[in-house]
């Protein structure tokens, strides 16, 4: 497993624990939140040390400039916001209760940082779905539509679902 696909991982997981925890087991929200920190810190050590040419190193993206056979630029700008977005979220958690930023950090959990997530999901399934339907008519167009508006409506049931059935657990109640 790469640097960072565990990367990955690692900052996945702790912002659906910090998000699934919320107030109601504060110490696993504080801890997820530590993790995402920590993960963020790797990775910003590991970009600043590589070499120019490593996968791993972070530079600004190119404002609308798009290499041949690279990726739209879009998705690097999503990657600098959604990172921007988590760490300031994750830091304005660590100072919630010394400083009070509690309302700064519950605005950035709950309200931008989903955006960009999802936003950020939308890009990465959007690109292998535009080459597939490249030579695809307008009726095999409405019926992928059609069908993947039902997938995504069973997903989001089955996630509500699994949410709604994590919470007690995650509340301590069971």
């Amino acid at each position: 497993m790469t640097f960072l696909m565990m990367f990955h991982g690692v900052l996945t997981g702790s912002i659906l624990l910090t998000y699934l925890s919320g107030d109601d087991v504060y110490f696993l929200h504080k801890f997820a939140g530590y993790v995402v920190c920590a993960a963020l810190f790797v990775r910003l050590a590991a970009a600043l040390v590589v070499p120019k040419s490593s996968p791993l190193r972070l530079s600004l993206p190119k404002l609308f400039v798009r290499r041949e056979g690279g990726r739209s630029p879009v998705f690097a700008w999503m990657a600098v916001a959604l990172i921007t977005t988590t760490a300031a979220a994750a830091l304005s958690g660590l100072l919630a209760d010394s400083i009070g930023f509690k309302d700064l950090h519950e605005g950035l959990a709950e309200g931008i940082l989903p955006i960009f997530i999802f936003g950020h999901m939308a890009l990465v399934l959007w690109r292998p779905l535009v080459r597939r339907l490249s030579n695809v008519t307008a009726e095999d167009a409405d019926r992928i539509v059609t069908q993947a508006t039902v997938v995504g409506s069973q997903l989001t049931a089955l996630l509500l679902s699994v949410v709604r059935r994590a919470k007690p657990y995650l509340q301590g109640t069971r």
